[in-house]
């Protein structure tokens, strides 16, 4: 199955543009709110394509964990720190979200190990790379390939998704195995984390 992951909820745009980019369903990965959750789930049923929720969280709260596994489809955590990183494989998230910066990864092999064990999926989002720019953008794709270089050496389990804020950024799944062979990655092990992957992931809610 075709998923694709988005940071925007325009369902009018996403239900458009989804056929075009054959994605079968979306993830809409947001700081959602609970009332924001509840208006979701109402909306998403008018529209044929499958859409998920999946909230953010951007910042160490084991409350606020355990109250969006509850509300939401999916939970990620922002791989915004080694410690960020360390959390979401304790705390069994779904997903851990972009775990580099510009200025540095932000994984290690212990961090890895437990995501693996706690079959964390890492997600890696091209939206980021389209907004950096120069140097910016060539140290984030230099930290990307290390931490992909890592994941791959312990066998933890990668997606590649488009991360799109507007409609604008939306990639097909071809385009981003073609990214993930960019960085690193071996064909059939991009093929894999692009569209194979996707349908494992989605067993959580199935």
């Amino acid at each position: 199955m075709n998923l694709n992951l988005v940071q925007f909820w325009e369902p009018e745009i996403l239900g458009h543009y989804a056929p075009e980019f054959k994605d079968e369903a979306i993830i809409v990965c947001s700081d959602f709110t609970e009332a924001e959750l509840k208006e979701f789930s109402q909306k998403k049923r008018k529209y044929g394509t499958k859409f998920f929720s999946c909230k953010l969280l951007v910042r160490k709260d084991n409350n606020e964990m355990q109250r969006f596994r509850r509300l939401a489809d999916f939970v990620a955590v922002q791989g915004s720190s080694p410690e960020m990183c360390f959390w979401a494989g304790t705390q069994k998230a779904d997903l851990l979200v972009q775990p580099f910066s510009s200025q540095k990864n932000f994984l290690d092999s212990q961090t890895i190990t437990v995501l693996k064990q706690n079959g964390v999926f890492t997600a890696f989002l091209f939206s980021d790379f389209l907004a950096a720019r120069s140097f910016e953008q060539s140290q984030l794709l230099k930290n990307a390939m290390l931490s992909l270089k890592l994941l791959e050496k312990a066998d933890a389990k990668t997606l590649f998704f488009s991360g799109a804020r507007n409609e604008t950024e939306m990639r097909a799944a071809k385009d981003l195995s073609s990214f993930a062979v960019f960085l690193g990655m071996k064909k059939d092990s991009a093929l894999k984390a692009a569209r194979k992957s996707t349908e494992e992931f989605l067993e959580r809610v199935e």
